[in-house]
């Protein structure tokens, strides 16, 4: 394209009116540019390059690798990433016959790389120029006639290996996971993608993102950003996007302090840190264990996580040994959908037959459907135990496992969706200064919610002479912890045969008319 081979710069590409014709770059967003190619920089860039970079010196030179902590809405991707992708994908000259080069969009799933996807997709179609180079364009892809593909991909080593790559935009990296195990997944695929530039003296890795946690590539490179051979920028959304009104963004910092320092002002907080952190939970795991068989003198416990469309129901079973160390034994989910909801009665009934494996006969879970599934578990024989889990217990009943963990008195399954949810969980301190736990954004944590509940009611049972159930915020009743019997009392109360109708009504009036006692 003799336009582009002509020499101009990005800036020029961006302003052309024949190719994007963008007049509204933000100074701060051409400072950025400019930086990138070793452009020649106005006082005020240089101003705004300095605050940006914590550099003093600016040295003009072509960078292969930048990073940029951005706030949201301020430009970061659209305005920044995907022109950067765009600006590559046209400036190399016809690459040989047969031969396939690429601009990759990498995030933390397909769906979110669509995003700058969309906006090169439109800035191409949008340009008499740019849009006579396509050749096609897929769902996920665009061929254009120098060559080059522009494609979407999610973070993974494993995909993004084999392709030759002359730009490479790693969108929201702060927020990469493997997808098996919830760990960091940056710097396994930064290393898998760096061989494919390695034909292309002027590629570009330019990684953006809002912060998260204070872990990973981006947050060490922030700590070490006066020392490394490329940039790393940290601009606040309005300085990125001076249109974005300052009463709205004062309303997001009265809403909570916190939220606006993170993903306003582009700063790493305390408010969201790892729960556990891999070190210090790999030692806790057996490694090739599965599940183990029931043992004898052994105290058990088990719980339930009750899920039926958007969440699995979750079991989980555990037992404390005589010297007080706790061992996981099993852990078990079961998925539906709006489409297949799971079937209630079916999945009580697998749920019973492996509580019977082990010899249980009571089982805990949260309020959620608590009336229904108590009174189903009852019909096949096992008690059920009500916990109110909530914002106010999760964080006592979590802190109580991951001092268990610490203490390495426990010994965990090798099983990758218990370890994947445990890795992803998060303590987020909220605008009322209370923590609470969470799984990162779109990862289930029902199996470690089940695994915590294990863990706390034998923790609890330890050290009490008489083990209680948990009931947090609740009546005990009568019938908790405790099978009906035919033709006995407890307490003063009339137990009904198994499976009657008014069961437990007949704890109530002390009489079950249909036993006749």
């Amino acid at each position: 394209m003799r336009i582009i081979i002509r020499g101009l710069t990005i800036v020029d590409f961006i302003r052309h009116p024949q190719l994007l014709n963008d007049q509204a770059m933000s100074p701060r967003q051409i400072a950025f540019l400019k930086s990138v190619y070793g452009l020649a920089l106005s006082e005020l860039e240089l101003d705004i390059y300095r605050r940006g970079t914590g550099r003093e010196t600016y040295v003009p030179w072509e960078q292969q690798e930048v990073t940029l902590l951005g706030g949201r809405r301020g430009g970061k991707t659209g305005k920044l990433g995907a022109r950067i992708a765009l600006y590559e994908a046209f400036r190399h000259k016809r690459i040989p016959r047969g031969g396939r080069r690429y601009v990759m969009l990498i995030a933390p799933v397909i769906a979110q790389a669509k995003i700058a996807f969309d906006f090169i997709l439109n800035d191409i179609l949008n340009s008499p120029i740019l849009r006579s180079k396509i050749v096609k364009v897929g769902g996920n892809e665009i061929e254009l006639k120098n060559g080059i593909v522009i494609g979407c991909y999610a973070c993974s080593r494993i995909t993004v290996r084999g392709r030759a790559a002359v730009a490479i935009i790693c969108d929201e990296i702060c927020f990469w996971r493997n997808e098996l195990t919830s760990a960091n997944n940056d710097e396994e695929v930064l290393a898998a993608l760096r061989p494919s530039m390695a034909t292309f003296p002027t590629g570009k890795i330019i990684k953006i993102s809002t912060p998260n946690l204070k872990q990973g590539v981006v947050y060490d490179e922030f700590q070490r950003r006066a020392e490394l051979d490329y940039c790393v920028w940290q601009l606040s959304t309005q300085e990125l996007n001076p249109t974005i009104s300052v009463e709205y963004l004062e309303g997001e910092r009265k809403r909570s302090p916190a939220n606006y320092k993170r993903e306003f002002l582009a700063e790493f907080v305390d408010s969201v840190v790892s729960w556990i952190e891999p070190e210090v939970l790999s030692p806790c795991v057996i490694e090739g264990r599965k599940e183990l068989p029931r043992v004898s003198d052994a105290t058990y416990a088990a719980a339930i996580d009750a899920g039926f469309k958007n969440s699995d129901f979750a079991l989980a079973i555990a037992h404390r040994t005589s010297t007080g160390l706790i061992v996981v034994d099993r852990v078990a989910f079961w998925t539906g959908s709006k489409r297949a909801p799971l079937g209630f009665e079916r999945v009580c009934k697998e749920v019973v037959d492996i509580l019977r494996q082990y010899g249980i006969n009571t089982v805990q879970g949260d309020q959620y459907a608590a009336p229904a599934i108590q009174q189903e578990f009852l019909k096949l024989g096992i008690s059920y135990r009500e916990v109110t889990f909530g914002r106010h217990t999760r964080p006592k009943i979590f802190n109580n496992f991951k001092h268990v963990i610490q203490q390495r008195r426990i010994e965990l399954l090798d099983d990758p969706n218990l370890l994947r949810q445990l890795r992803s969980l998060e303590e987020r301190k909220g605008a009322d200064g209370n923590l609470d736990v969470r799984a990162d954004n779109g990862v289930k944590d029902d199996v470690a919610i089940v695994v915590a509940l294990c863990v706390f009611e034998l923790s609890q049972s330890l050290y009490d002479s008489a083990p209680t159930p948990i009931t947090f915020d609740r009546v005990a009743r009568p019938w908790d912890g405790r099978m009906p019997e035919t033709s006995r009392r407890l307490d003063g109360f009339s137990v009904c045969q198994l499976g009657c109708a008014k069961f437990p009504k007949c704890w109530d009036v002390g009489y079950c008319e249909c036993c006749g006692f």
